[in-house]
């Protein structure tokens, strides 16, 4: 394996209907990797109906470090990711939102943590990680739905859900093949079943913040589907 500081990144971000944030992404995306980074940014877009495949497009004609995987329709975030981790080459594998509710700029610290860990996450619910700009129905179902998880998993970890990481390649293929879930519930599986297999998980506080554009996807129908979820996976049953 290359060392450490020549290690080269692979950052998947699912889209779906992301054309008002995904150039601003990209863009801060570069800003925070720079030259000191050697990078490629996978974008998987589930036929976003407003162009934003299109868009991926000549964004990925502007920059030379953008592959594009379009899909026939919306397929779940779980089944994105893996689709997108299949045309990866890098050694550390990063995962992040295009809605810009995670800052790029984060992305550093996650890479410095994960040199003593196999996963870094990018953490709202620790001692300096914060959420900025959402409903308090929304911030109560996550804090909730995270200490649910947090006892019923019986591991330290306090953001189950944020879909800010940064994974070492061995460990996120090794893992991969053990997760059934498709949709948000892939955030909760594969971190889980990482630190069952003994893969070393380490939180990074970061601050969250509302989408800054189109609308978020994640309703109530979502929540359920997604706590029945972590229950079967904790039963055995996925």
């Amino acid at each position: 394996m290359a060392s450490r500081e020549k290690m080269k990144i692979s950052i998947i971000t699912p889209t779906y209907n992301e054309t008002e944030t995904l150039p601003r992404f990209i863009e801060s995306l570069m800003e925070a990797l720079s030259e000191d980074h050697e990078y490629e940014v996978i974008i998987v877009d589930d036929n976003s109906p407003d162009g934003t495949g299109a868009l991926a497009e000549r964004l990925a004609e502007k920059y030379g470090c953008i592959k594009v995987i379009h899909r026939p329709g919306k397929l779940g975030l779980g089944t994105a990711y893996k689709e997108g981790f299949k045309h990866t080459s890098g050694d550390l594998i990063v995962s992040i939102d295009a809605d810009l509710s995670h800052d790029p700029k984060d992305i550093p610290r996650l890479l410095e943590a994960v040199k003593e860990a196999d996963i870094a996450i990018g953490s709202r619910l620790i001692k300096g990680g914060r959420i900025e700009g959402r409903s308090r129905w929304r911030d109560l179902m996550s804090i909730t739905a995270n200490g649910f998880i947090r006892l019923l998993a019986g591991q330290p970890i306090r953001d189950w859900t944020s879909g800010l990481r940064v994974y070492r390649r061995e460990a996120l293929e090794a893992i991969l093949p053990k997760v059934a879930c498709k949709k948000w519930d892939y955030q909760f599986e594969v971190l889980y079943k990482a630190l069952k297999s003994k893969y070393r998980a380490r939180e990074v506080p970061i601050t969250f913040r509302e989408r800054a554009g189109g609308r978020s996807k994640f309703d109530i129908k979502e929540a359920l589907t997604f706590m029945k979820s972590i229950i079967q996976v904790y039963l055995n049953l996925k």
